[in-house]
């Protein structure tokens, strides 16, 4: 029993070596995979960035991708790896950017948690798991506090809140919140939003989760006369 012992002993710490260089060199594959991303986001390389993608995977990332681009032409992307699996991750993207709308500069900054699945290398598929955006006007004074859950559970009732957290002089602000049914559409427009007069501290509402698992997307604006705060944030739904 005890030679028994001994020579399990010996087997493992001959092959602990490998083990270790193993999961290093994973490590190493991962961080320089999620590099490239990065820099054929950020650097527009889209021949690089087509080969980081299955056909099928890149035919679908392709088709958000470019509109987003159209909209903010200087977009940068920062990557983390969050966790690490053999063939999946979790990924912390953060995104910044301008545009111009109707003559006014707006400031977008974006923070996701994407998991993809990989195959020899490449991504097979990714889904993003919460996200959340903020365009507001270049000077606006509006310095807004969001307050809501990342996950809830199916068919819950709670709470988004936006509150302004420095005090503003005597102008009314005006809110709205919609829950988006069609992610294109997010127009900044009082039909859309149905914005009324605001004189409280922030923006408050209830919301009902969906009876079925998957994410539900969120929209609110605060308007003031120096500027504009539109907030998305997208909410897992298990």
């Amino acid at each position: 029993m005890r030679n028994s012992l001994i020579a399990k002993s010996i087997v493992f710490l001959a092959l602990y070596p490998l083990i270790i260089n193993s999961a290093s060199s994973k490590n190493i594959d991962n961080q320089l995979f999620i590099n490239q991303l990065e820099e054929s986001l950020n650097q527009r390389k889209d021949n690089l960035l087509k080969e980081l993608f299955l056909q099928k995977s890149f035919n679908q990332f392709k088709k958000h991708y470019l509109t987003f681009r159209k909209k903010y032409k200087d977009a940068k992307w920062s990557i983390k790896p969050v966790k690490n699996d053999q063939n999946k991750s979790l990924l912390d993207v953060k995104i910044i950017s301008t545009r111009e709308i109707n003559d006014q500069i707006y400031n977008l900054y974006t923070k996701q948690t994407v998991k993809i699945d990989t195959y020899k290398n490449k991504i097979k598929e990714y889904e993003v798991i919460d996200e959340e955006s903020i365009l507001n006007s270049q000077k606006s004074p509006l310095i807004i506090k969001i307050i809501s859950p990342d996950k809830v559970l199916t068919g819950e009732k709670y709470e988004m809140n936006l509150i302004i957290e420095k005090p503003l002089d005597n102008s009314l602000t005006a809110s709205g919140i919609i829950v988006l049914k069609n992610e294109d559409n997010k127009n900044i427009s009082n039909e859309v939003f149905g914005i009324k007069p605001n004189t409280s501290g922030g923006l408050f509402k209830f919301i009902q989760a969906p009876l079925k698992p998957g994410s539900q997307t969120i929209s609110a604006i605060i308007t003031h006369p120096q500027g504009i705060y539109l907030i998305t944030k997208k909410i897992k739904v298990d």
